[in-house]
Formats: C-alpha cells, sequence, structure tokens
C-alpha cells in the first residue's frame, strides 16, 4: 500500500494560491512604476529668472559687505 503525501487537492489548491500572490505581487510592482512615472514635476525656472534671483543675491551680498566695511 503506497500512501501519498500530497492529496491532489492540495496540490492544485496551493498552486492557485502561489499564482493569486503573484499576480497581485506583479500588478502592485506596475501600479508603482506607473504613479512614478506620472508624478509631476515642479516647473523650472527660466534663465531670466535665474538671472534675476543671481542678481538679488550679488546686491544682498553687496550691501552685507558695505555694512562691514561701515562697521569697521
Amino acid at each position: 500500500m503506497k500512501q501519498t503525501i500530497f492529496n491532489l487537492g492540495d496540490v492544485v489548491s496551493t498552486t492557485v494560491i502561489l499564482v493569486i500572490f503573484l499576480a497581485i505581487f506583479f500588478v502592485m510592482i506596475n501600479m508603482i512604476k506607473k504613479m512614478k512615472s506620472t508624478a509631476p514635476l515642479p516647473p523650472q525656472q527660466t534663465l531670466p529668472q535665474k538671472v534675476d534671483d543671481l542678481t538679488l543675491r550679488v546686491k544682498n551680498l553687496e550691501q552685507q559687505l558695505e555694512n562691514l566695511t561701515e562697521k569697521r
């Protein structure tokens, strides 16, 4: 008398559960990839805006330098 360790029903149900988990796993990975690729990017500054910002910073630094030299 040969005794089988696994019933056919056990093998089928385990395989079905494994396939369902794998499908959920790959669907979640694809959803995450889509969310990353469609993330809105902040608008980048144009070159004139960058120049204006740098000009303001230079003027502020010049003002600070003047204030320091006046204090001496």
